[in-house]
């Protein structure tokens, strides 16, 4: 880790740059550039499907007016891992809600291109097999909608912080190493997107058909640095507190985070039944942890 002096630098540059002002800003640049997306994509569809030849990047926006609403869900998503980087130095609990909340948007944008991509709408109505994997998107999106919530609720019905009898000047040094990692984590994941952004508009000028799942292009890779940065965070959580049901509890959202990385790359039904494996696997730990607490609290 760096050295006392530059990691409260680091420190000092994460809350310049994660302030309540940049935040607030962030949101209405979401909003606009949401907005400005769907309309652009709406445009785009219009041209590939009034052009006789239209060029190879208009074509690739495809043409049913439906896939436009994939577009500010792209953004969305987007936002929602930079504010899953501001979460991280606040709380593990928060940071793994982030993550969880961010699953579960990806399949429920999965459900948004699927449905645009049925050469029949009609379909849906007579339960075919084509259109089973939609069902089964939007039905896991709203079962990991409810599993967030009762996260949310274990991690918020515990009394006190994370750390419980810690000094304060070990928490504060934790505090700041994870704001030095969240900055890296800030450069690191902001140029992956650039740097797929760039991938994915030259796959679509050229023509070429990459093979990759778009649904999932770019979060496969923001899973796997959240796997190692989780365990990064569980190291230097040893600083404060060595109890060994915080270790456990932070190694097992590990765990829940590399059962996430994985549904993101398997096929259906099994990507569904690993993510929402994922998230119960995290419920559970964070309801044990908390009667674990209970059982050693002094009655």
């Amino acid at each position: 880790m760096p050295t006392a002096g530059l990691r409260n630098s680091l420190a000092a540059m994460f809350d310049r740059v994660y302030t309540p002002e940049r935040q607030a800003w962030l949101d209405r640049a979401v909003v606009n550039v949401s907005v400005a997306g769907f309309l652009v994509h709406l445009a785009l569809i219009f041209l590939a499907r009034t052009l006789p030849h239209p060029p190879a990047l208009i074509a690739a926006v495809g043409r049913n007016y439906l896939s436009a609403i994939y577009t500010p869900f792209s953004f969305i998503l987007f936002y929602e891992v930079l504010m899953l980087i501001a979460a991280l130095p606040q709380s593990t609990t928060q940071s793994i809600a982030k993550q969880y909340e961010i699953v579960s948007l990806i399949f429920i944008r999965r459900f948004f291109k699927d449905i645009a991509e049925l050469d029949d709408i009609g379909k849906l109505a007579q339960l075919s097999p084509d259109v089973l994997p939609v069902f089964l998107d939007v039905g896991a999106g709203l079962v990991m909608f409810l599993l967030v919530t009762v996260f949310l609720h274990l991690a918020r019905r515990r009394q006190g912080p994370d750390t419980l009898s810690v000094e304060s000047e070990e928490l504060k040094k934790f505090i700041s190493r994870k704001k030095a990692v969240a900055l890296g984590l800030t450069v690191l994941l902001v140029g992956l997107a650039a740097y797929n952004l760039i991938q994915f508009s030259l796959w679509a000028v050229l023509g070429v058909k990459s093979g990759a799942d778009t649904n999932v292009f770019y979060y496969a890779d923001v899973f796997s640095v959240m796997i190692f940065t989780d365990v990064l965070v569980v190291i230097l959580s040893l600083v404060v507190s060595d109890r060994y049901e915080l270790v456990f509890r932070n190694a097992a959202f590990v765990i829940s985070t590399i059962l996430i990385r994985f549904s993101l790359t398997v096929a259906r039904p099994f990507s569904a039944v690993l993510a929402l494996g994922g998230m119960v696997f995290g419920i559970v730990t964070v309801a044990i942890y908390d009667y674990h607490l209970y059982v050693r609290r002094p009655h």
